[in-house]
């Protein structure tokens, strides 16, 4: 759980797909959960989620070291985006940038997420998506930043256009060569993070909205939404499994698990992970996604363990029914790492490890 394959071009444009189909997968679940148990209230506060959390991406691009030497204009906000579908789309060949530190545009071979809601229903929810992260980027990146876009569409064969302005102070600089992120090990892992954090502050700024407007019931639709998505994904994972004739246990996870992710760039583990069929236990070091609850303090940490809870439930228990999740520490909980005790008491023996003792007090 090194990251050893991380030099691997395929490796790393794979473990890109994983992340960008995550955002997509989670977004589905959100909407389908917010429209079953809060309506068309559920709705727009969802729609006030994005804005929220678009304007926190917009600050963190507005806040990079790079922004801040090179300064800030409309060429500086594609440059420095924070999610994986401008490299993608350059890996086909199907991404442009022209214009002006003024006016610049972005020209995509289809609306990112309609190749993921092609193939799922719910595909309406990425015209609010998209309209309301995107006015938000713009405020939070500057107040002299706006944003145009063509129709958000499913149809996979229709480019698609957004042009940032910047009416700031800026240098008449033209736009230059794309660069080509996954030629750099170092700089694809950043961007592959990025996108996963990404995914951390819609959670989080949807999760605000929902709590303050509806409170308990808006915490269930949040809950449900995060079981679904780690339903979603645990059961991808069983059904591979199974069609490849391996048994369900953790062992067989885990390598499932790499195989969905095989650069393993997101998250960095220590070196006693122990894998069997009856225990997954590891300690994770880093997490991209508890450095953006962490910003929002103890309240965005509650989120935070919200997500942990939620989504590790989906994940194992759609895999094996029989599956345990715990944590001796967590981040979430004020804990300087992860450290996981994955079971299915059936299938330990005596030579599994044993971290499941009572966690320790704060």
């Amino acid at each position: 759980m090194a990251g050893k394959d991380s030099s691997d071009r395929s490796l790393r444009i794979a473990s890109m797909t994983t992340m960008l189909d995550y955002h997509w997968m989670f977004l589905r679940s959100l909407s389908s959960s917010v429209r079953e148990y809060l309506g068309e209230a559920g709705l727009e506060a969802l729609e006030r989620g994005f804005r929220r959390a678009g304007y926190s991406r917009g600050q963190r691009i507005r806040d990079r070291p790079e922004t801040f030497a090179e300064g800030r204009d409309a060429l500086s906000l594609i440059r420095y985006w924070d999610m994986g579908e401008h490299a993608m789309a350059a890996e086909t060949g199907s991404f442009a940038v022209s214009g002006t530190g003024a006016r610049a545009t972005v020209t995509l071979p289809h609306v990112p997420g309609a190749d993921y809601f092609s193939t799922h229903a719910g595909g309406d929810i990425l015209e609010p998506y998209w309209r309301n992260t995107l006015t938000g980027m713009a405020e939070g990146y500057d107040a002299a930043t706006g944003v145009e876009f063509s129709a958000v569409t499913l149809d996979l064969n229709t480019p698609w256009q957004l042009t940032w302005t910047y009416r700031g102070e800026s240098e008449e600089v033209t736009a230059g060569p794309v660069e080509d992120v996954f030629a750099q090990p170092s700089r694809a892992i950043q961007l592959t993070r990025s996108t996963f954090a990404a995914f951390a502050v819609m959670q989080m700024y949807i999760g605000f909205e929902l709590i303050d407007r509806f409170d308990a019931s808006g915490e269930r639709a949040l809950r449900e939404a995060l079981y679904q998505f780690g339903v979603e994904r645990g059961q991808g994972m069983r059904e591979q499994a199974l069609s490849q004739g391996r048994p369900l246990d953790f062992q067989s996870w885990f390598e499932v698990l790499q195989e969905r992710d095989p650069a393993e760039s997101v998250f960095v583990f220590r070196g006693d992970t122990h894998i069997s069929p009856g225990v997954m236990q590891a300690e994770c070091t880093y997490c991209p996604l508890a450095e953006v609850w962490s910003e929002e303090g103890e309240r965005g940490l509650k989120l935070g363990y919200m997500y942990d809870v939620e989504v590790h439930r989906g994940l194992v228990e759609s895999y094996h029914p029989g599956g345990r999740i715990r944590w001796n520490t967590v981040k979430t909980r004020g804990d300087r790492t992860c450290k996981f005790y994955f079971s299915i008491p059936e299938l330990v023996t005596r030579n599994d490890p044993d971290w499941a003792q009572p966690r320790r007090q704060h």
